[in-house]
């Protein structure tokens, strides 16, 4: 009993570092969102309009995760039934890996339409071939950083997320054992 409860309070506490670390995530996306400056006087409306409306999507979908992250955390210290405590681990490394899935497929396609959109401003604004050549030069330049963007990424979440699931996941597989 003395282990399980020493089991319980380390899953406890590894789910209440998700919730700190992707809060700290959030609020530096959002400190940075605000001191990076924006060009307003070359953007059309439909492009603020869609720029917001992504940002939105974003901070929304963030803030959906740290309240699951969240509700976990109160469920697991709240209760001490063990069936109910493997259930939340498993559930909560679902959602860190749709957290994690979330934020890289959302900076690739975030990457993929600002780069879209440019192209269509060179287009509208220029001959065909400069807009062939724009178009080329995007796509050589967007490529090597939506890559390198991608690996970076998953190599953070990987060095941060993971551990912090790989230590959920043992919990999980002692409190098993336990139980079996």
């Amino acid at each position: 009993m003395e282990l399980q409860q020493m089991i319980h309070r380390r899953s406890s506490s590894i789910i209440k570092w998700i919730f700190v670390i992707s809060i700290l995530e959030l609020s530096v996306g959002v400190g940075l969102a605000f001191l990076l400056p924006i060009e307003e006087k070359q953007t059309s409306s439909f492009e603020q309009y869609t720029s917001l409306l992504l940002g939105i999507i974003f901070r929304a979908t963030i803030f959906f995760f740290i309240y699951i992250f969240f509700k976990h955390y109160r469920k697991i210290r709240n209760n001490t039934n063990t069936r109910t405590l493997l259930e939340t681990i498993l559930k909560t490394r679902q959602a860190v890996d749709h957290y994690i899935k979330f934020n890289i497929y959302f900076v690739i396609a975030y990457t993929v339409w600002s780069g879209l959109q440019h192209i269509v401003k060179v287009f509208n604004h220029k001959s065909i071939g400069e807009g062939i050549l724009v178009t080329l030069l995007v796509i050589i330049v967007s490529i090597p950083i939506i890559l390198i963007t991608t690996y970076l990424m998953k190599h953070y979440y990987r060095i941060l997320y993971r551990r912090l699931i790989h230590k959920l996941h043992d919990n999980y597989e002692e409190l098993i054992r336990m139980e079996g």
